[in-house]
């Protein structure tokens, strides 16, 4: 079986949203046209979700660009690898120690991926804390 690597968000979301225990982990996402559906996404830097509700618990973020460098091969050729960044936010009801387990299990999907915690965020927003994760192109999806 042929290797996959992480080369776009939405290879990201797929591998994701195929684990059954990560998806039970997560919220969901409330929106105003109706619907309610697991708060796992891809968007734009500074794209807000079209006209969302509300979100509760621990909510997945796969932002659709990243930070790109070259690779330069003994060939002269040159490939890039892209370091994507995932955002776990834990809403209300959520907890650190739910977003502890997720961010555990993403980083367990993706060879040398690894997350640090950001600040958390003012009180009254609802949000308690979160993580960013950061996965590299160039190392492969672990099954």
């Amino acid at each position: 079986m042929a290797q996959t690597f992480p080369t776009s968000a939405q290879v990201i979301y797929d591998t994701l949203a195929a684990d059954s225990g990560l998806v039970a982990l997560l919220g969901s996402y409330t929106f105003q046209t109706g619907g309610t559906f697991t708060a796992l996404s891809i968007v734009s830097q500074g794209q807000d979700l079209p006209a969302t509700r509300s979100v509760s618990g621990l909510e997945c973020v796969i932002q659709d660009t990243g930070d790109t460098r070259p690779m330069n091969y003994v060939s002269s050729a040159a490939d890039f690898v892209v370091d994507w960044q995932i955002f776990l936010i834990a809403w209300e009801p959520a907890t650190g120690a739910s977003l502890q387990v997720a961010t555990e299990l993403i980083c367990s999907k993706f060879a040398d991926s690894y997350s640090t915690q950001t600040v958390a965020t003012s009180d009254g927003l609802g949000a308690l804390v979160q993580n960013k994760i950061v996965i590299h192109s160039n190392k492969p999806i672990l099954t």
